[in-house]
């Protein structure tokens, strides 16, 4: 509700209390679409937004201005005298009138902007706009009614024209949508249209009257700003200021503060989710493999069988088939190697079942290790389930191992503008989207090393592996995959094999002329392959 009419009214009639006969001594501009007015009083700063996202007005008890990367605005107008700030009758436009000129705060959708108009009828915008909007914004601020004290009421005459509810919301369009749902909160059952107004007129004296409020709700990352008496908002939280300035300022800091932290909340959800996935998945597994035993005792017994029969074997044997000492009456055939010699043999089955003891033992390690690591994320979890500050988030975000976002890369914001699968828990894959995104992976996100792959002669995504260690080569059986891959986003996905070609990007070009998504090959080589997202191959 901070940009509500009604609400800018009270702020506008506190303003021009409070900053009646100050001089601006600057105004200038350190952040896009926003520029600040410093002032001699105490040292205040009024900060104006003209974001069509996030208008606002914001009186600040201090401000660090940037040593660099400033500029000045309106500079040859000041330092000036502040006379009077007022509204616009039925419009959200403040005015800020000082002897000479006049600055406009215009809260009007993408036209939102802060516009300087003195005296001898010259007009400069803030904000980069149309060259014939300032003359009709000019032209129109003559016809405009401005007024600096609060105005709780609306228009009698223009009431009587009115037969429903719904006529008095769209011949005063600036009620907002916040008064009429606590209108409607506060309506009864078969109230006449006098008394539903009468409602109307009460909640608008209360903006203009009763204790500015800001409205928290930590758990959908949200500060509302209106009076005590509001009803409608979803809250755990009421903070009450003694004065709208105060307010706003307060709901400013809430509202970024939740920005960051709405942020920060998706990025630690989508790690955990991850992480949590990964982890479940190889304790299934290592699970799998423990449940299934071991073969130590049955290799070992192959072995002791070759020992004894050590005799009756020659190099060259395919197997042997005895008498099985361990149950009387039975034969069995034992496999052998042809190019090992019977003792060799022998030892092969004794080292198998040494492995296989071997494997189990670290397989119940892994398990120990895992589950500690799953119970250290889940204990992460709840953390974040109750986290209710920066502080939180930065803690659980350092427990996770993640980096802040000024730490990201140009390859990182990248990195989120594509499909993205994980193979065999090592080798990232990246896929596009359609033909620009295709061009956007293959010409700026892909590096010379990684693999490129496409499916041959039909259309389809391009596909990049990541080769993120030079010195070691990409197993063949992983091209395949990212090669499947490649298969199975495109044309091609419902044939039962599918050619692909690939090649290391430094081999893919993009010549001038080529439409969105062609390149040119100097070098491929081909797989055939099943179109298909393949065993250990995780999409995030």
């Amino acid at each position: 509700m901070y940009k509500n009419y009604f609400i800018l009214r009270r702020f506008a009639a506190e303003l021009n209390e409070r900053l009646s006969g100050c001089r601006v001594m600057e105004i200038f501009s350190q952040e896009k679409d926003t520029a600040v007015l410093h002032l001699d009083k105490e040292d205040l700063h009024l900060e104006v937004c003209v974001n069509p996202g996030f208008p606002f007005l914001n009186l600040r008890k201090s401000f660090n201005r940037a040593k660099k990367n400033t500029v000045e605005i309106f500079a040859e107008y000041l330092p000036a005298e502040i006379k009077s700030i007022e509204t616009c009758e039925n419009d959200r436009i403040i005015r800020i009138n000082f002897q000479h000129f006049a600055l406009y705060f215009a809260v009007r959708g993408k036209y939102t902007n802060l516009t300087l108009i003195d005296d001898r009828g010259g007009a400069q915008a803030f904000k980069k706009t149309d060259d014939n909007e300032i003359p009709i914004f000019v032209k129109e601020t003559g016809t405009l009614i401005f007024s600096e004290n609060y105005k709780n009421t609306l228009p009698s005459e223009d009431l009587k024209s009115c037969t429903q509810f719904e006529d008095i919301r769209k011949k005063f369009p600036f009620i907002g949508k916040e008064i009429v749902l606590e209108s409607k909160y506060r309506d009864k059952a078969g109230s006449t249209l006098e008394d539903k107004i009468k409602i109307l007129e009460q909640i608008i004296f209360e903006i203009g009257r009763e204790t500015p409020a800001v409205f928290t709700d930590k758990n959908e990352f949200e500060a509302r700003l209106a009076v005590d008496t509001f009803h409608i908002f979803p809250r755990d939280k009421k903070e009450l200021f003694d004065d709208m300035t105060a307010a706003f300022e307060f709901f400013i800091g809430r509202h970024f503060f939740f920005l960051a932290a709405a942020e920060k909340s998706k990025k630690i959800s989508k790690k955990l989710d991850r992480e949590l996935k990964n982890i479940s998945n190889k304790l299934n597994s290592v699970k799998a493999t423990i449940e299934n035993g071991s073969s130590e005792e049955k290799y070992a017994k192959l072995g002791n069988i070759l020992l004894i029969n050590l005799g009756s074997m020659r190099k060259g044997m395919p197997k042997i088939s005895v008498e099985d000492p361990y149950e009387e009456g039975k034969i069995i055939d034992v496999p052998l190697d042809e190019k090992m010699s019977p003792r060799q043999n022998a030892d092969k089955y004794f080292n198998k079942a040494k492995s296989e003891r071997i494997g189990l033992e670290k397989s119940k390690h892994l398990f120990k290790g895992l589950s500690k690591e799953y119970e250290k994320l889940k204990d992460i979890e709840t953390k974040f389930k109750s986290a209710s500050s920066m502080k939180d988030f930065n803690f659980i975000m350092k427990e996770l191992n993640m980096k802040e976002d000024a730490n990201r890369s140009e390859q990182d914001e990248l990195r989120d503008k594509f499909k993205h699968y994980l193979i065999d828990g090592k080798y990232n894959v990246y896929v596009g989207k359609d033909s620009a995104n295709n061009d956007l992976l293959t010409t700026r996100f892909a590096k010379q090393n990684d693999y490129w792959f496409h499916a041959r002669s039909v259309s389809g995504s391009h596909v990049v592996l990541r080769n993120d260690n030079k010195k070691e080569q990409v197993p063949k059986n992983i091209l395949k995959k990212a090669a499947a891959l490649a298969a199975y986003h495109s044309k091609a996905k419902t044939a039962g094999m599918a050619p692909v070609s690939y090649a290391l990007k430094k081999y893919v070009v993009k010549k001038k002329g080529m439409e969105p998504g062609k390149v040119a090959l100097l070098k491929e080589d081909v797989l055939i392959v099943k179109p298909e997202i393949p065993l250990g191959c995780e999409y995030f």
